[in-house]
This record gives C-alpha cells, sequence and structure tokens, in this order.
C-alpha cells in the first residue's frame, strides 16, 4: 500500500464516520421535522396539489412526495440531513483528510445549527444543504476530470442541485449563477491549455441554458397548478411600500408625489399607519394592516414608480433605510426576536393543521431541542458576522492556494463567494431579521473550514519514494 494512502485512509473513514453518526444524531433529534406556519402552509399545498406564489411551489411539492412516502412527510427532513452530511463530507474528501478535520466536523455535528437546524422544515434550510451539495459534486467533477463518465455524471448532478436550489429559494438563483461560473472555471482549470478558453465558454453555455430550460419548464408546470392568485406582485408591492414607510419614517417630510396624485389611499397609508408603526425587525405587523387594503392590479405600478423615485431622487435615503434592515438580518443585534429556534409543529392555525394532516406538537424532545438551541442564543454559535468573518478569511486561503496552482480548492472558493453573493441579495430584499435567512453563510463557513482543515496539497499526498539502495562502496546500486 502506498503511503500518502496509508496516511490518508483512517482519517477518511473516520470523517465518514462523524457523517453518519452526525447525521443519524440529527435526524433522531428532529424527526420527523420542525413545522413553523410556513412549512405547515406549503405541506397542504403539496398535499392538494394546487400551489401558491407566496412561497416557491418546488418546497410545496416535495413536501407532498414526502408526505406520501412517511407519515409528517418526514422523508423530507432525512433527505435534508442527508444533503448537509453527504455535502460537507464529500467536499472534505475532495481534497484529502486529516484528522483535525474530523475532530472539527465532530465539534459542528454537535452545533445546534446542524443538529437542531436540520430538522427544521424550511426552505432556508433545505437551500443550504443542497448548494452545499452541488459544490461538492463539482469538487469531485474537478478531481475525476480525467474520466469522462464521471466528470459527465458529477456535473449533472451538480446541474440538478442547482436547479433545485434556485426554484426552492426566490433569490436562489444568485448563488445557482455563482455555481454556473465555478463548474466552468473547473473546466478551464482541466482543459489543456490550449482549449482552456473553449471549455470555459462551453461549460458556462451548457450549465446555464440547462439550468434556464429546465427552471422555465418547472415554474411553467407549476403556474399550471396554482390557485391563479398574484402572490408575487402583491409581494413586490408589499416590499416596496415596506421601503418608502422606512423612508418617511426616517424622513417625515420626503414627499410622494407620485402616491399622493394616482394612489392617494396609499400614500395616506404610508404616512399616516405604516411610517409610525416602522419597525426595521419586521414588515409583518404593517402586512397585517395591509392585507386586503389595495388591490396590487391597481395600485402596483403607482408603489413602484414612487419607489423607483425613492432610489433615482433621495439614494441616501434609501440605502440607510435599506441598511437599517439588512442589518437586523445579518447583525441580529436582537437575536431573540428574529425567530432563531423553531421546533414542534407550530398550533396556530387549526384549519392548515388538518389541510397538511398536522397535529400541533410540543414534545418533551421538541421542548429539549428549543432548551439546547437557547442555549447558545447570545454567543458566536448563532453569529452571522462571526461567520462571515470566518468565510472571508478562509476565501482570501483559498484563492491563494488556486493562484499556486491548486485547482481543487476552485470550489471552497465558489462556495464562498455564492454565500456572499446570496447573503448580500440581501439587501435589497429583506423583509425580517428571521436567522435561518442567511443560513447558507453559516453553513458554506462551515464546510469551508472542514475541507481547510481536511486538505493536503498533491505533494503531501503523493507517496514518499525510497532511496535506492547502495552497495559497500557507497555507490547506488
Amino acid at each position: 500500500m502506498a503511503r500518502g494512502y496509508d496516511r490518508n485512509i483512517w482519517p477518511a473513514t473516520a470523517l465518514i464516520i462523524i457523517a453518519v453518526a452526525g447525521f443519524a444524531a440529527a435526524v433522531a433529534a428532529g424527526w420527523p421535522g420542525h413545522f413553523p406556519p410556513d412549512a405547515i402552509f406549503q405541506l397542504a399545498q403539496g398535499r392538494s396539489g394546487v400551489f401558491s406564489f407566496a412561497h416557491p411551489p418546488v418546497m410545496a411539492w416535495l413536501l407532498g412526495l414526502a408526505d406520501r412516502l412517511t407519515p409528517d412527510a418526514g422523508a423530507f427532513m432525512v433527505l435534508d440531513a442527508a444533503l448537509f452530511f453527504c455535502g460537507i463530507a464529500a467536499l472534505a474528501l475532495a481534497v484529502g483528510a486529516r484528522w483535525p478535520a474530523v475532530l472539527t466536523l465532530a465539534v459542528l455535528a454537535t452545533s445546534p445549527l446542524v443538529l437542531i437546524y436540520q430538522g427544521l422544515v424550511v426552505k432556508d434550510v433545505f437551500f443550504a444543504d443542497t448548494m452545499l451539495a452541488a459544490f461538492a459534486a463539482i469538487a469531485w467533477a474537478g478531481r475525476l476530470w480525467p474520466k469522462t463518465g464521471a466528470r459527465l455524471v458529477l456535473c449533472a448532478l451538480a446541474i440538478v442541485l442547482m436547479l433545485a436550489a434556485a426554484l426552492i429559494r426566490q433569490n436562489g438563483a444568485v448563488a445557482a449563477a455563482v455555481g454556473v461560473l465555478t463548474l466552468a472555471w473547473t473546466a478551464w482549470a482541466r482543459a489543456e491549455r490550449g482549449g482552456r478558453v473553449r471549455a470555459f465558454i462551453g461549460m458556462t453555455v451548457v450549465a446555464a441554458v440547462l439550468l434556464a430550460g429546465a427552471g422555465v419548464a418547472a415554474m411553467l408546470a407549476f403556474q399550471a397548478h396554482s390557485d391563479k392568485k398574484p402572490e408575487i406582485t402583491a409581494q413586490w408591492m408589499t416590499l416596496r411600500v415596506w421601503d418608502l414607510s422606512g423612508a418617511v419614517h426616517a424622513d417625515p417630510a420626503l414627499p410622494l408625489p407620485i402616491l399622493r396624485r394616482r394612489a392617494p389611499g396609499v400614500e395616506r397609508f404610508v404616512r399616516h399607519t405604516a411610517a409610525p408603526m416602522f419597525n426595521p425587525k419586521t414588515l409583518d405587523a404593517m402586512a397585517v394592516r395591509m392585507e386586503g387594503l389595495f388591490d396590487p392590479a391597481k395600485v402596483g405600478t403607482p408603489v413602484s414608480d414612487e419607489w423607483r423615485r425613492l432610489i433615482l431622487k433621495h439614494p441616501k435615503l434609501y440605502l440607510q433605510t435599506r441598511w437599517g434592515d439588512f442589518w437586523q438580518v445579518f447583525g441580529t443585534p436582537d437575536v431573540k426576536a428574529c425567530a432563531p429556534v423553531l421546533v414542534g409543529v407550530d398550533p396556530g392555525d387549526p384549519d392548515m393543521l388538518a389541510d397538511a394532516g398536522l397535529k400541533a406538537r410540543e414534545t418533551d424532545k421538541d421542548d429539549w431541542d428549543s432548551d439546547y438551541a437557547q442555549r447558545f442564543l447570545g454567543t458566536a454559535v448563532f453569529s452571522h458576522p462571526f461567520y462571515a468573518a470566518l468565510a472571508a478569511i478562509l476565501l482570501l486561503w483559498a484563492l491563494l492556494d488556486v493562484a499556486r496552482g491548486r485547482p481543487e480548492m476552485i470550489a471552497a472558493v465558489g462556495l464562498l463567494v455564492a454565500a456572499f453573493a446570496f447573503a448580500a441579495s440581501f439587501f435589497v430584499i429583506t423583509i425580517a431579521c428571521d436567522y435561518r435567512y442567511l443560513y447558507f453563510l453559516d453553513v458554506a463557513a462551515m464546510a469551508a473550514l472542514v475541507q481547510r482543515l481536511a486538505f493536503r496539497a498533491v505533494s503531501d499526498r503523493a507517496p514518499r519514494s525510497r532511496p535506492p539502495p547502495t552497495g559497500k562502496s557507497g555507490r547506488r546500486r
């Protein structure tokens, strides 16, 4: 047995064992899944086969499939946890295996962001785990690039996972676009020098066309089974009213001439109802007061025009308002207000529970999950800035490795860039400080850390050669 392989097999085996044990622990802690109101609503849609675009319908469809396989759709959280643990282990093993990575994965498996969050049935967790698995597939495609069959299978798997992620989260396409470029970069790095540009362009075009085509086809299919309500239009209108309300809250004298002229009811609502109650932590209170008050088809255009006028005429005020909203979800200065721990099955809507085939649940195990996670609130475990700082360090380190001719770290660069791009997109669209919104950033940092600690440079993995024996005279035979 080659010495390099001999040194690598035991930590690699241990890493797989820890991943399997972590998966089993997460499933045991979360089974059959923690269902907040959004998840109950989506499961009800999945069971009925009629989808609302208030949330990405793919999530509802998957929950409906899981519900047919296991009671209370428990198969969904099993799939979710499997994506996480397979993804983090595969990403590490693509570059090597060392004992520090094994120990780090063992510690991370006990974190509430893994042990408890993998049981949370929300699109944010599923998105993060799916994107992690996609970049792990890219890493292995790069490692096995000379083997055509394995390369094609892994590239196809990465594209399918990116498609699922892009469909599962409204702004998931941002991370998927980075994934496409990472796949193309991998093709460029592994191609012969004369064909690198062709490989990069070819992979970019193929992956982008497949993603876009399949994405459009999926959305058209779901549209044919939708409830026909203009949910997306209503959501954009609500977001823009919230931005305008935040701006008026900061500057009560701000003119709103377009609304005053074309939608005076909205202008009165913004000034006298929404602005006084504006809360950068969430728009829920405003949304409740606004529900059914305005017809998006009638006032959506003037609201959009006034919102664009705010950005063009008062960019500083808009950016200040948006920064206040973004800081709540990124910095979570009041983390307890940002729904960091959601366990059991929410009892809020009995009719919706019945449609979903669920019963309200708060067992002793749920209480244990909640108490365990609550102990870490206010620490670095529940801190997006901490994971962002860690991710920035790991990103620079991986870039340095790639610059030194180590293309096996390209997937790590892509994963971290995708996480930062995804998090940055919330500067424009965030509507609440819910901690799970930026879960992908935390997952990317954790996975990149395990991979960094597992990384063996090519020279470190190469078998050591023994010097040839010498004769009595000292000359080599």
